[in-house]
């Protein structure tokens, strides 16, 4: 190929195979490709970064929706087990009742069975 520095219009082709092109032209056109294609690549490179980042996203977001559902489960759970202590705490408190009155009507049963013996000691005497 031959490249003279000629304007484009006083350009003439020898035959079918050569083109005759400014040198200026040539490297701008060169460039402009060049940048093209790069730029093509970079923005095949971005789309798959944005797919890959979309998926992260979406899995991120079903982590954090499970997450959520799982905090719920155990808040729910600790209510029970709250509920559950608390009705135990409610059950020991009837039993010490119940013991008390039951210590109680003992010391009287005993009280009484004392008097009673006394009385009939007595009563042989």
């Amino acid at each position: 190929m031959i490249i003279l520095p000629l304007s484009a219009s006083l350009q003439t082709l020898s035959n079918d195979s050569l083109c005759c092109v400014p040198c200026k032209s040539l490297k701008k056109a060169l460039l402009v490709k060049t940048e093209r294609d790069l730029l093509k690549d970079q923005i095949g490179v971005t789309r798959d970064s944005i797919l890959i980042f979309s998926n992260i996203l979406s899995n991120q977001d079903s982590i954090i929706i499970k997450q959520d559902i799982t905090i719920s489960l155990y808040k729910k759970n600790e209510d029970k087990y709250n509920q559950i202590i608390i009705n135990k705490d409610v059950e020991i408190k009837l039993k010490d009742k119940q013991i008390k009155k039951a210590k109680n009507k003992m010391r009287v049963a005993w009280a009484t069975t004392g008097l009673s013996i006394i009385t009939f000691i007595l009563i042989l005497i």
